[in-house]
């Protein structure tokens, strides 16, 4: 009977180290994955890192937008000057995104929106003089917040010719 009584008692300490040493080899195979996905990560971080547009490249982009927009609403093409005006905001708000924590763009909310609001205010209306006001506006800001960052040498103007040839504005 002490025999029969032992088995038992036996098997028990049997399962009992079996299942300490699967937890334990569990939780190696856990510790290796979670340091290979923590090594996966930081790759893919430094993979971001090099492929995301800087501050400059992102306003390049607004740039050719911000011309086109002239044409388009001097030449009272509506839809088209709401695409670029939608355009530039897409990129603004990219580079809020990514550069959150630049002073150039941090004053957009406080120099930039308000008049991209009124040049589309006037888009909606389709009024070509309240147009041609705002988007001087518009360009006036991007120079004073160019002054208020420092970079004051990139002056922006109001275009003289379209910048590019191959569209019809």
């Amino acid at each position: 009977m002490i025999t029969v009584m032992r088995f038992p008692l036996f098997l028990l300490s049997v399962l009992f180290f079996i299942s300490c040493n699967d937890q334990r080899t569990g939780l190696k195979t856990l510790q290796s994955e979670i340091n290979y996905l923590n090594l996966k990560n930081d790759s893919l971080e430094k993979e971001i890192q090099s492929i995301k547009p800087g501050l400059g490249d992102l306003m390049l982009e607004i740039q050719v937008h911000h011309d086109k927009l002239y044409f388009a609403g001097m030449a009272a093409n509506w839809p088209l000057a709401q695409f670029e005006h939608d355009e530039i905001m897409e990129i603004l708000k990219q580079a809020e995104t990514i550069e959150k924590e630049r002073s150039e763009v941090k004053l957009f909310k406080l120099m930039i929106y308000p008049q991209i609001d009124s040049i589309e205010l006037s888009i909606k209306q389709r009024n070509e003089d309240h147009f041609a006001n705002y988007y001087t506006n518009l360009t006036d800001a991007c120079n004073n917040c160019h002054t208020n960052t420092k970079y004051n040498f990139n002056k922006i103007v109001i275009p003289r010719q379209p910048p590019f040839s191959d569209q019809d504005f």
